[in-house]
């Protein structure tokens, strides 16, 4: 507790009458220190400013009305200015006062120093600056708010020029592979600092593979069950936080830094795939849950935005097969036929190799028809679509070109190459037959005419014909073999039996 104090005067240290007045008369808290640092004269503005009278703190140390932790930077700054007495603002800055109720509160203090009869004096001013302080920190909160919101802004319209490119892009997508490099490219810079993939489902729906990936690294699974998601589980977007472990994909392997997302990727009640975004640069406070929930309003954004763009690839994929493909036996129709042939042989010509065409037909089909009834027949017809279909190379086509014939292209195939695989399939179809057997009908067998870029012609027009005819004279001689077409006439030669 403080010693009991003595009555004191007006000021331990009287003032002329006139300054004291004019003194007394300012709207600001005015104190005198003594070359000791004792208050020798307070205003009257003081109990306003500090809540002790004028007569309190008269004798007592300047640092009274100075917090008490700041108290020993006071008393090295008193002496400080001692050495270079000037009038100027006390620190150059705002500083800190303490109230009788010990609160404290900013002010701004100007130093003058005074030569009296008594000795020097040092005159502060002091301005109570709490509700300029106040609006200053205000200010500036209003201004990085603006500062935010003009972040976010720029942000969004980044975000929106890259969705739209992305959309643009997906709809010139011819495929989906085409679509997964799209998305791969542009949700780098969208995902910036993140890391993700979208996965697709497979057909049956009972595996999902990364198609498209991003970050460094991007996630570790390129291949996972759909039961491993709590996202295609319940078939809504699934958001967990670094603290809900217990929450977290089964099918995510790598710690997670801020957060992940997943998002299934749902068009026309179908589910084709899924978006998964992990959230990797660290952020605290109200800037984690913004960010947060930023990631979240993208990925549901892209996700829409994604799953429509697959959705139509697929479909247009699927339009575009029906009409290359013959609906009964499943192999390309005679359209898809003649455009490949075509581009066989501009390929062909462009890159100096050879190329082989078979024209086959199905020997006595009209017989079975009669005998046994359309039905056989187009089960007969759907079994060598079969055969053909998985007998052929990759790059072979495989066509009906009509009724009971089919031709198929062989790219890169010699003259020689072109027999043997007529021979094989001309063997092929009647074992195909035995493993697929039927008390209906007998086993059908086929006549096969072989032609071969140049050998035989250099248009598909010559290939063709010089290839039915070789198919017709292989019935003529008794049905079941193969004979190559006789020269770039079109006059056939037998070259082999059955």
């Amino acid at each position: 507790m403080d010693a009991p104090r003595t009555p004191r005067t007006r000021s331990a240290a009287p003032l002329e009458l006139n300054a004291e007045l004019m003194l007394d008369a300012s709207p600001n808290a005015v104190i005198a220190v003594d070359g000791r640092g004792r208050i020798v004269y307070a205003s009257p503005k003081v109990r306003e400013a500090f809540g002790w009278s004028p007569d309190e703190l008269l004798g007592e140390p300047i640092e009274r009305l100075v917090p008490s932790r700041l108290e020993e930077r006071h008393v090295a700054d008193r002496a400080g200015y001692r050495v270079n007495p000037t009038p100027r603002l006390m620190g150059g800055k705002p500083e800190l006062a303490r109230r009788r109720d010990g609160t404290e509160f900013p002010v701004e203090i100007s130093l003058a120093p005074v030569h009296s009869p008594r000795g020097p004096l040092v005159f502060a001013t002091v301005v109570d600056i709490t509700i300029r302080t106040n609006l200053q920190a205000q200010l500036e909160n209003a201004l990085k708010e603006l500062r935010r919101h003009a972040d976010e802004l720029e942000q969004r319209g980044r975000e929106m020029s890259l969705l739209a490119q992305m959309g643009e892009l997906l709809e010139s997508c011819q495929s989906l592979d085409e679509a997964y490099a799209v998305v791969a490219r542009v949700a780098e810079p969208l995902f910036e600092g993140d890391a993700g993939a979208v996965y697709a489902l497979a057909a049956s729906g009972t595996v999902a593979e990364a198609v498209a990936a991003w970050g460094s690294p991007p996630p570790t699974r390129s291949v996972f069950h759909p039961i491993d998601c709590w996202a295609l589980r319940r078939g809504r977007l699934h958001v967990v936080q670094d603290g809900d472990l217990e929450l977290r994909c089964p099918h995510v392997e790598e710690p997670i830094l801020t957060g992940m997302l997943c998002e299934p990727l749902t068009a026309q009640t179908e589910t084709v795939g899924l978006l998964h975004v992990q959230l990797r640069r660290r952020v605290v406070g109200r800037a984690r849950a913004a960010r947060l929930a930023d990631r979240e309003r993208l990925v549901k954004t892209l996700g829409e935005q994604l799953a429509l763009a697959l959705a139509n690839i697929r479909l247009r994929a699927t339009l575009r097969e029906q009409s290359a493909r013959d609906s009964l036996t499943g192999l390309f129709n005679r359209r898809y036929m003649e455009e490949s042939l075509d581009r066989e042989i501009r390929r062909a010509a462009r890159e100096g190799y050879g190329m082989g065409l078979l024209m086959a037909d199905l020997d006595h089909f009209k017989q079975l028809n009669d005998a046994f009834g359309h039905a056989a027949g187009d089960e007969v017809l759907r079994r060598v679509g079969r055969f053909l279909g998985a007998a052929v190379r990759g790059e072979d086509i495989a066509c009906r070109f009509g009724g009971e014939e089919f031709v198929v292209i062989l790219p890169k195939a010699s003259l020689a190459d072109t027999h043997r695989r007529a021979e094989a399939l001309r063997e092929g179809i009647k074992a195909h037959q035995l493993i697929e057997p039927t008390d209906i009908y007998p086993t059908a067998t086929m006549s096969i005419g072989v032609a071969a870029y140049p050998e035989h012609g250099t248009s598909a027009g010559l290939l063709i014909l010089a290839a039915d005819s070789a198919m017709y004279l292989a019935k003529a001689q008794g049905r079941d073999r193969v004979v190559v077409a006789g020269g770039s006439e079109g006059r056939p030669i037998e070259v082999s039996a059955g």
